[in-house]
């Protein structure tokens, strides 16, 4: 249930409300002792709002009792989200927000530096280039903070103006960045090897799929003869994106199965076009989780792509956000359902096991998180920033991590060539 957040609800009432949410839909696979009895639960509240008069204080002791129940499940991935946090959960589910549009790295001894403004944002074409200091916004210097006091600073409404000081190889100059509507791309695609397409999805936003839609037409249209299929430290997100991605892919009906508290099972249909039958190579980790699980169990239980890499993480557990009317506010997030491959495989503590396992030596070479909408020179200035940590933090195999071959795409490319070659081989 979502509320409008220009209505307001009794505290009391949304209070109970979210206690029911929580019985009704919170798995108990992670606590051996039952949960507490919801008439527990009111006179606990109750005696400790026992003579609390003011209106916030109130409110947050709500809000703590509703973090305690919550943590009684003993499950990481649930927990009752703050008014503030959930507006920041919502910003990086849909990938939207206003501010500058600005990807930077906060260092904790220095002044944030840029790696590129996001494509498509209000300063892709300002005077912002890779390497740049900032040493000030607005009336703040910015030496030693950290990322999310920086974010705080260059975010505001659209149509307002943050003043930047930039250090620029000694020359300081000023830029007046008009704050606007940012998006966050979580996915990229290039060819690679002369005629072969590489897509990378770092998460799951709530329109990636969209972008991936385009992305896969865009390398038909170049004609490519495969696709690899980069799903490596991707950490999930939104499962219809993931189904809709798989969908692209496969024409078969089911992409996964939830089961339930009650024990029932729902099998989840694929969701948009049918694109390609392409030979698909797909990469994964120890750090892909959840939606990544879910495409790629889907891709290998139907035999679509071969697996590379190593097996992924093992959160096969799906969370729903409920949100809750002010002025509690906030939101519960609760685990809903374990999910499993479409025949059925469970995928929590499991995870995928690749067809083909390599272990590639220095894989943190090969970490692309986030937000991909950067040019090519912010990629490329992201790769020095790297190198330059892993000289700091490994001084005696530097050269040998910076030099590591990425042995995982390699194999996906080596495999989508000689599956491409069988194909002509055997009809010549």
């Amino acid at each position: 249930m979502s509320t409008n957040a220009a209505e307001q609800t009794s505290p009391m009432a949304e209070f109970k409300r979210a206690i029911s949410l929580v019985e009704q839909t919170q798995l108990e696979i992670f606590s051996g002792d039952p949960p507490e009895a919801v008439d527990a639960i009111h006179d606990r509240l109750e005696k400790r709002l026992n003579g609390v008069n003011d209106e916030n204080t109130r409110l947050q002791i709500m809000r703590d009792v509703l973090s305690d129940v919550i943590e009684q499940y003993n499950d990481q991935y649930a927990n009752y989200i703050s008014p503030e946090s959930l507006k920041r959960y919502r910003e990086k589910r849909t990938g939207s927000y206003h501010g500058i549009g600005l990807k930077f790295r906060a260092k904790p001894d220095d002044y944030p530096v840029v790696i590129g403004a996001l494509i498509g944002g209000p300063q892709e074409n300002s005077n912002l280039q890779p390497g740049d200091e900032i040493i000030r916004a607005g009336d703040t210097e910015l030496k030693a903070k950290s990322s999310k006091d920086i974010v705080k600073l260059l975010k505001g409404p659209e149509g307002t103006t943050v003043h930047l000081l930039i250090n620029r190889d000694g020359k300081r100059h000023t830029v007046d960045a008009t704050r606007g509507p940012v998006k966050l791309e979580y996915a990229r695609s290039e060819i690679i090897s002369s005629d072969i397409g590489y897509l990378k999805i770092s998460r799951f936003g709530g329109t990636t799929h969209d972008t991936v839609r385009q992305q896969i037409k865009s390398l038909l249209q170049s004609s490519v003869r495969g696709i690899v299929l980069d799903l490596r430290d991707n950490p999930g997100g939104s499962t219809r994106a993931a189904r809709s991605i798989t969908s692209m892919f496969i024409e078969d009906e089911h992409i996964y199965c939830e089961r339930y508290k009650t024990g029932a099972h729902r099998y989840l249909k694929r969701h948009g076009e049918y694109l390609t039958d392409l030979p698909l190579a797909v990469l994964v980790n120890g750090n892909s989780m959840s939606s990544s699980e879910i495409v790629a169990g889907a891709l290998q239980g139907y035999e679509r792509g071969t697996i590379i890499g190593e097996p992924t993480y093992g959160k096969g557990l799906v969370q729903k956000v409920f949100d809750l009317a002010p002025p509690l506010g906030g939101a519960i997030r609760t685990t809903i359902a374990e999910f499993a491959t479409p025949a059925g495989h469970p995928i929590h503590a499991t995870g995928i096991v690749p067809d083909k396992f390599i272990r590639t030596e220095a894989d943190f070479m090969f970490r692309r998180t986030g937000s991909l909408n950067i040019s090519r020179e912010a990629r490329l200035y992201q790769r020095t920033l790297l190198e330059q940590q892993v000289r700091k933090d490994h001084p005696d195999n530097a050269a040998k991590y910076i030099s590591a071959p990425d042995k995982q795409l390699q194999a996906a490319i080596d495999i989508i060539q000689n599956s491409t070659l069988s194909t002509i081989e055997s009809t010549e």
